[in-house]
């Protein structure tokens, strides 16, 4: 992500930072089955981690760390309870903390279950809830479920999953795919010590990109965009129950970065 101008709460100019990130996640099958509703009745685990690091100038570096560790696994379920009712549980362990502070309050646990409707082909709706420990006191938390897909020329791909993406994209040939994805959300968090006691540091940004995607070999591709980050925040939230529904739709006190520039580059390889 280049470097942008980043305010405090007041206006005032403290400076530039930038963020550089790896990332990389890979989902394992554990089994799967057709069920007598002919559906799908699954079993995944999934591995994710991403390192990220700072380069701020002297003010900036006093909001950031100098680099955070996000890593996760999550077991998933999935099956049919009705001819057009489904269910997916998800139970995991998470960890948050910039690598010189790794504690056990780093580390969260989190179960959920999300129940959905098939309105459609295109179309699936629901909701459900996950009961996480990130905020220390276990948190009930509301969770939507939204995915619709139309194919044609373009496809037109609305995901809203926990994190929201849109996307539209076309195959170009059969080795090259463009995509344009006008939402897309990215989050670095991590549970840090500020005058003694625990907090989450939230950096929270929405970008909206522009790439593509070329298939070296049936089950390898490399992947490439440009996005343009408008709207990007960092904050300091308590470690509590109510400091999380206090400060949800609160913006007091966080730091704004300047809209900028940020480049993305990726390999996808199935096994």
């Amino acid at each position: 992500m280049f470097s942008s101008q980043v305010e405090n709460e007041s206006g005032e100019r403290l400076g530039k930072g930038n963020i550089k990130y790896i990332s990389g996640s890979y989902t394992l099958p554990i089994s799967t089955k057709i069920d007598s509703l002919y559906r799908i009745r699954s079993w995944s685990a999934t591995f994710t981690g991403k390192y990220s690091f700072f380069d701020d100038g002297r003010r900036v570096k006093q909001i950031n760390p100098d680099d955070i560790v996000n890593a996760g696994v999550m077991l998933t379920h999935v099956r049919t309870i009705a001819s057009r009712w489904n269910m997916v549980a998800t139970t995991g362990v998470s960890l948050s903390a910039i690598s010189d502070y790794i504690r056990m309050n780093s580390v969260a646990l989190s179960a959920g279950v999300i129940f959905s409707y098939k309105v459609n082909n295109d179309l699936n709706v629901g909701a459900g809830v996950v009961v996480t420990t990130a905020y220390g006191e276990p948190l009930c938390i509301p969770v939507p479920f939204i995915t619709w897909k139309r194919e044609g020329k373009f496809l037109y791909e609305l995901n809203m999953q926990g994190r929201p993406e849109l996307k539209i994209s076309t195959q170009l040939n059969p080795k090259v795919r463009l995509a344009l994805s006008p939402f897309d959300a990215e989050t670095f968090s991590a549970v840090i010590k500020t005058n003694g006691d625990n907090a989450v540091y939230m950096n929270n940004l929405f970008k909206a990109t522009f790439g593509g995607s070329y298939h070296l070999a049936k089950k390898l591709s490399i992947n490439a965009d440009v996005g343009y980050i408008y709207y990007h925040k960092v904050k300091f939230v308590d470690r509590s129950f109510k400091s999380f529904w206090r400060n949800l739709f609160n913006s007091d006190g966080a730091y704004k970065y300047k809209p900028s520039f940020a480049l993305t580059v990726g390999i996808n390889y199935s096994l």
